[in-house]
């Protein structure tokens, strides 16, 4: 028997929409009932056989005028009853991918040639019976209707997978993101290897040998001589155990079919249909090599898996080229001030050459900010966790772009970066929405990055144990200062400067020093007067000022202690 081919470039239906309508009484002659009734797979194949267009040749051949999807009607003006010819007529539409011969009854048979029925059958051919007075043209019109309503859903569907497909690449772990959307819908699997790397997208069926997998997808991807074009997939099928079904009808649904499944074909097994594509980095070679995506579905892949499955191979070539390393200056750059530097600050004549190549690599900036991310120690996003909170190199691509600068570091369980301008609120938002926590620092000269960074690794000290970002820059949480912080002196300082970040200005001096002064001698207007030799109205004004910027209330004796604790951890730094 030869496998009928796939409809792989059309919109289709399934036969069963011919089947289910009632006002056509269409019945199947072939497969015969029986055949049908014992095996659930054989009549599953034949109600879903992909339906592309309908087409009426009353000819010997009308194989050589066919398409794999074609729906032959005719009225059996080239049926002779003659077995052998009957035979020969249905091996050849068989052959050619015709999705089902549809038979008219009356003006020229009566009923169907018993010899055309026996030669459908024992191909398990579709032989559809149309009893009179149903016309061609109805059916054509019901089909082209049920087709078009496929193409406007196919194209809805398509937008979205586009949409999440393209999101997912936008996201930190975009590699690992974008399998898991490739095999979002129904029973499909995804797998991508990238140099050592291997990212599994949905449940790959137990028992497959993706080694042996990639090795044959590899080889049909490279093979000389081939008809693929270049870009096109490459197909295979691969066998799994289902001991509780019966073994699947049809074909590969591929002209080159092999089975991987522990590293040999499986009796009886379910076919998964497998295709790949190699995608290269879209400019040059940033990972120094290529990478092949695989899309498998059980029994087989549909047009839309195909067209996602090139897309999302598109989408690989820009995850490839993403992780490139900069160039050769701003990787002296980053090791310069990220790990070589060593005190607060850089001297010498070395500074004002440095800070010219920062403020062009920040596009002209005169400060920067660093920004350490951590991972959120309470949240857990998506379906590839890290284990202890660890970061990889895709991580500091999503940081580089949601920040906007080339200054982007990972070190084990976390991301450092240096920026024009500190994270906007909607960038705060997003980085919280995918499990990060942010800890900015206040603007620095570009002399005094060490010291910057120094700054945000102690506000992420603070982050974690605050449980939200840190902006050394906007206003402070509502989150109240810990009274726990002063077990850390490091958290404690930089937990206390962002909840007291209204008093922190040069302006405020004066403030800080009346509303310590008052909090010690315990709310006494006059002890506090006398303490500061200042009067006792003066005293009250600055504590007044103090409230309003602060927006506590300093009648609590709670808020006071903890703000006497908070002001008493910002001395310790002084």
């Amino acid at each position: 028997m030869v496998p009928q081919q796939p409809v792989r470039d059309r919109a289709s239906v399934p036969l069963a929409t011919l089947l289910d309508e009632p006002t056509f009484a269409a019945s199947l002659l072939s497969p015969a009932p029986e055949a049908l009734a014992d095996d659930p797979a054989l009549a599953e194949r034949i109600r879903n056989a992909p339906v592309a267009s309908t087409i009426v040749i009353e000819l010997d051949d009308p194989g050589a005028y066919m398409t794999p999807g074609d729906l032959l009607l005719i009225t059996g003006l080239a049926i002779t009853g003659d077995a052998a010819a009957d035979a020969a007529y249905a091996q050849r539409l068989h052959a050619a991918g015709v999705s089902a011969l549809v038979f008219g009854l009356e003006p020229v048979h009566a009923r169907v040639p018993e010899s055309l029925v026996r030669a459908c059958r024992d191909l398990d051919f579709p032989l559809v019976v149309l009893p009179p007075p149903i016309y061609f043209a109805a059916v054509t019109s019901h089909l082209n209707r049920a087709l078009e309503t496929e193409r406007t859903r196919a194209l809805e569907a398509m937008n979205t997978v586009a949409r999440r497909l393209t999101e997912a690449t936008m996201q930190h772990r975009p590699a690992q993101r974008l399998v898991d959307e490739l095999a979002r819908e129904g029973t499909g699997w995804a797998m991508l290897r990238m140099d050592d790397e291997v990212y599994l997208g949905g449940t790959v069926p137990e028992g497959v040998d993706l080694d042996a997998l990639t090795g044959d997808l590899r080889d049909r991807l490279h093979a000389p001589g081939g008809t693929r074009r270049a870009g096109q997939p490459a197909f295979t099928t691969v066998a799994v155990p289902d001991p509780g079904a019966a073994a699947g009808a049809g074909g590969s649904g591929s002209p080159h079919s092999g089975d991987y499944a522990g590293g040999g074909a499986i009796s009886g097994g379910v076919e998964h249909e497998v295709a790949a594509v190699e995608t290269t980095p879209h400019r040059g070679r940033a990972r120094g090599g290529s990478a092949i995506l695989a899309l498998g579905r059980s029994p087989r892949l549909t047009r839309t898996d195909l067209t996602a499955l090139q897309l999302a191979a598109n989408l690989v070539g820009l995850i490839l080229q993403l992780p490139a390393a900069q160039s050769m200056a701003v990787d002296q750059l980053l090791m310069h001030f990220m790990i070589e530097t060593s005190g607060t600050r850089i001297a010498g004549a070395d500074r004002d050459r440095f800070a010219r190549l920062v403020a062009n690599s920040l596009g002209g900036a005169k400060h920067a900010h660093a920004v350490v991310a951590i991972r959120d120690p309470g949240r857990q996003i998506g379906s590839d966790p890290v284990a202890d909170g660890g970061t990889v190199a895709s991580d500091a691509v999503w940081l580089r772009r949601l920040l906007h600068t080339p200054f982007v570091e990972h070190r084990a369980k976390r991301l450092r970066a240096f920026t024009a301008g500190p994270p906007r609120p909607s960038e705060l938002a997003l980085a919280r929405e995918l499990g990060w926590l942010l800890a900015v620092s206040s603007a620095h000269d570009f002399g005094e990055l060490p010291a910057a960074m120094r700054e945000a690794e102690e506000l992420a000290r603070a982050a974690a144990h605050l449980g939200h970002h840190i902006d050394g820059v906007a206003a402070p949480a509502e989150a109240a200062w810990p009274l726990g912080a002063a077990a850390d002196p490091v958290v404690a300082r930089a937990a206390a400067a962002h909840w007291l970040a209204p008093l922190s200005g040069p302006d405020q001096e004066e403030v800080r020093e009346v509303l310590t002064a008052w909090l010690r001698a315990h709310g006494s207007w006059d002890r506090a007067a006398r303490d500061l030799d200042l009067h006792r109205n003066t005293v009250r004004r600055r504590v007044a000022e103090a409230r309003a910027l602060l927006g506590r209330d300093l009648d609590d004796p709670l808020e006071r202690a903890r703000i006497l604790l908070a002001l008493t951890a910002l001395q310790s730094d002084a």
